[in-house]
C-alpha cells in the first residue's frame, strides 16, 4: 500500500476495505481532500539546518528552513508576522 498523502486518500482506503467501489467523482475528492488536508512530512533537519534555526534567520532563510524540512511551497509573498510565528514555532519543534 503506498504511504497516504493526505485525508482523501484515508477516506478512500476506509472506504475501499469495507467494499465500496471508487468512481471517478470519488477520485476527484480524493485529490481533493489530500490538497486541502495534507499529511506532513517532516525531513529531519541536518546539523547545519539545526544551527540556522538556533541562530536568528532572515525571513528568506526561515521560508527556505521550512520549505525543506517540511515539504512545503512556502514563498515571501505568504509570509505573514501570523505565518512567521508559526513557521518558527514549527521549526523549533524539529530540534
Amino acid at each position: 500500500m503506498a504511504k497516504s498523502k493526505g485525508i482523501g486518500d484515508v477516506i478512500a482506503n476506509v472506504t475501499k476495505a469495507i467494499g465500496i467501489e471508487p468512481c471517478k467523482g470519488c477520485e476527484k475528492r480524493r485529490n481533493i481532500l489530500n490538497r486541502l488536508f495534507p499529511f506532513k512530512n517532516v525531513n529531519q533537519p541536518t546539523d547545519e539546518q539545526k544551527d540556522l534555526i538556533n541562530s536568528n534567520p532572515t525571513d528568506e532563510q526561515l521560508i527556505e528552513l521550512y520549505n525543506d524540512i517540511f515539504n512545503s511551497s512556502l514563498d515571501k509573498e505568504s509570509f505573514t508576522i501570523n505565518i512567521k510565528t508559526k513557521v518558527i514555532n514549527d521549526l523549533n519543534k524539529t530540534l
